[in-house]
């Protein structure tokens, strides 16, 4: 009898053991109260939560941290009542963030045997950002979306109604500007399509060994007759790193260099220079695209590569493009194995990078670049 007891108590202290454990390292906050709601013990996270020592939440009634309405007061006097709410947290130094409230009530807590309520508070504020930074993005693809569409519409209208009759040199000039608006709403569409099949993971990638030159080469390409209408110098810096093997998706790794050069022109005056420059570091190529345009406070650039972030929306706006670009090269970049960043200084331009994995030329003969 004595070895079983020995053994209960021994099981009832390991128990007790893992719930303090399991209390202290698990991510949300737990406020544990009496009956009456009045705190007896928190875990570490409620400490950082709500930003004080527990000496500032201890014996106080668990209400005066929530903005709350009857039914969650209401929760609270219930017995076996278990509901989540979204509420207002309040802060013993008077700030307050957004929080995921549950309460349930219990038999006893890891540290009592006396019955009482635990209270589980979850920050939200990372949610309540992407929401607002969706809603903002959804306001800008509205209004960038309607207008080629208008545009279009507008030029067929013209059409049907004879405006152009006898005036070829006028139909094709606004045809012209229509092909234009049609290219940027394709562009948008296949960019929204892109940042989709990333997030469900069924972006196809055809991993190759491909030369830096031809990714280079492919994007300036694209690129060149958009820098000449914007008299913007676009060029390389050729070196003995230009030719390297990398391991890639040549398309995929095109269309990021192509974001990054265009970001890089759309933001540069007349006859600022726009320069591709590439160098190995270990088993890495790097290309930077560097710019001499108006740079990026120091406060947005670790958001710029995050889904729905536009750190210069306004301009965003005057100047056209959905805000996916960068978030979209993010991943395709990542999912090759390599990285992506930014350096700038405001009015003193941006370097935009990122890396592939190198492979070591085994031969150079039989390539002329």
């Amino acid at each position: 009898m004595k070895a079983l007891l020995k053994r209960s108590r021994d099981g009832l202290r390991r128990s007790n053991a893992r719930a303090r454990t399991l209390a202290k390292v698990i991510p949300v906050g737990f406020l544990v109260t009496d009956q009456s709601g009045v705190i007896k013990s928190v875990n570490p996270t409620a400490l950082d939560l709500f930003r004080c020592r527990l000496s500032d939440l201890h014996s106080r009634s668990v209400c005066d941290f929530f903005l709350f309405d009857e039914s969650f007061a209401k929760a609270l006097s219930i017995s076996n009542s278990n509901q989540t709410k979204e509420l207002t947290a309040l802060r013993p130094d008077g700030s307050q963030f957004p929080a995921s409230v549950s309460v349930s009530s219990f038999a006893g807590s890891y540290e009592s045997d006396e019955p009482g309520l635990l209270v589980v508070v979850d920050d939200i504020s990372a949610k309540h950002e992407l929401e607002r930074l969706k809603e903002e993005f959804l306001s800008m693809m509205t209004h960038d979306l309607r207008s080629p569409l208008a545009s279009i519409k507008c030029f067929l209208e013209l059409i049907a109604e004879g405006c152009f009759d006898g005036d070829e040199d006028e139909l094709k000039r606004k045809a012209r500007n229509n092909v234009n608006a049609s290219d940027r709403l394709i562009g948008m569409i296949n960019s929204l399509l892109d940042l989709h099949k990333m997030e469900a993971g069924r972006l196809d990638l055809c991993m190759e060994e491909v030369r830096v030159s031809s990714i280079v080469r492919k994007s300036l390409d694209t690129l060149s007759a958009l820098a000449e209408r914007g008299g913007i110098p676009l060029s390389v810096v050729p070196n003995v790193e230009y030719d390297q093997l990398a391991y890639a998706d040549e398309k995929y790794t095109v269309q990021v260099l192509i974001n990054l050069v265009s970001n890089a022109l759309k933001f540069s005056e007349k006859g600022s220079p726009v320069t591709i420059l590439v160098d190995a570091i270990d088993d890495l190529v790097r290309i930077t695209v560097r710019d001499k345009g108006i740079g990026i406070p120091k406060e947005f650039q670790s958001r710029l590569f995050n889904r729905f972030e536009q750190a210069r929306l306004s301009d965003a706006r005057t100047l056209g493009g959905s805000g996916l670009g960068l978030a979209i090269s993010k991943s395709i970049v990542e999912q090759q194995g390599g990285t992506i960043g930014v350096a700038s200084e405001p009015g003193l331009g941006c370097d935009f990078w990122f890396t592939l994995k190198r492979i070591p030329n085994r031969s150079q003969e039989g390539h002329n670049g």
